[in-house]
């Protein structure tokens, strides 16, 4: 079986849990493309299998996943599969993926998630889940890949057992609406913009080659656009620590949705599950 991926990697979560899932295929003697976004075509996807990762943004799936899953050809009824990292409640960010696909004529046999230890610099959420994906996530990974083989080698109908429901279908809860409610527009509103200290910036161009949404010019010093998804890759990224956020009232906002009270009550934090 020829399988093709593509996904959405930052920090560095997603690329683990695309990569246990790569390496458990090619161990049952899979071929296997596992591409991140940034290199990937709209023809990348046209395994027998194809699968989509991405890390949550804001309960949702970020804007550049979005926008390459819109412009994908028709996928003819290619089985997929779509997984997901998140620091917290993940509302629709896998139904995200889901939904594009099947636009495109895909058969959605299974979804996964996995928690990532949070990088966002926002003081209230900063290193939520430590060292996650953990060794443990990622053994979960490989087993949902080993079982999307079988499901697929039996050619057995519908989305295997394994499969989170929030991949199948919209939900309608507390972050599902968080979601629906925060598009790039409203993050720009609530979320700080970074600035940068131009006596730290040295104009290596590091901000411009990294922001997934091509926002960020040298005159002479990074200039940002009106397109900000308010990821803060330029600012946990930037080799000279050049750029920074003023949190007083992002982190409140922050705290009034994703407290640890509201996630268990309304996301998916188990009863032991700590932050």
């Amino acid at each position: 079986m020829d399988v093709s991926m593509v996904y959405f990697s930052q920090t560095g979560n997603t690329r683990q849990v695309a990569d246990a899932i790569a390496n458990a295929f090619r161990q049952a003697g899979h071929q296997v493309q596992n591409v991140p976004l940034e290199k990937a075509t709209p023809g990348t996807l046209e395994g027998d299998l194809v699968g989509v990762g991405t890390p949550c943004f804001a309960c949702q799936a970020p804007s550049p996943v979005k926008a390459y899953l819109d412009a994908l050809p028709s996928l003819n009824g290619k089985r997929a599969f779509v997984f997901a990292t998140a620091g917290g409640a993940p509302g629709r960010v896998l139904y995200d993926l889901t939904r594009p696909l099947r636009t495109k004529g895909a058969d959605i046999v299974g979804g996964f998630l996995a928690r990532g230890e949070v990088y966002h610099p926002a003081p209230y959420i900063l290193g939520r889940f430590p060292g996650r994906p953990d060794d443990q996530d990622l053994d979960r990974a490989q087993s949902f890949a080993d079982a999307l083989a079988r499901h697929v080698a039996a050619e057995q109908t519908g989305a295997l057992p394994e499969s989170r429901s929030d991949a199948l279908r919209a939900g309608w809860g507390f972050y599902d609406i968080v979601a629906k409610i925060t598009p790039d527009v409203v993050a720009r509103l609530l979320m700080p913009e970074p600035k940068v200290d131009a006596a730290k910036c040295d104009q290596c161009q590091w901000c411009v080659r990294h922001c997934p949404v091509g926002n960020i010019a040298l005159q002479p010093t990074p200039v940002l656009g009106g397109a900000c998804i308010r990821c803060y890759r330029c600012l946990t990224g930037c080799p000279k620590e050049a750029f920074s956020a003023n949190w007083a009232i992002g982190d409140l906002i922050l705290k009034a949705l994703y407290n640890p009270t509201f996630e268990r009550w309304f996301g998916d934090l188990g009863p032991a599950e700590q932050l």
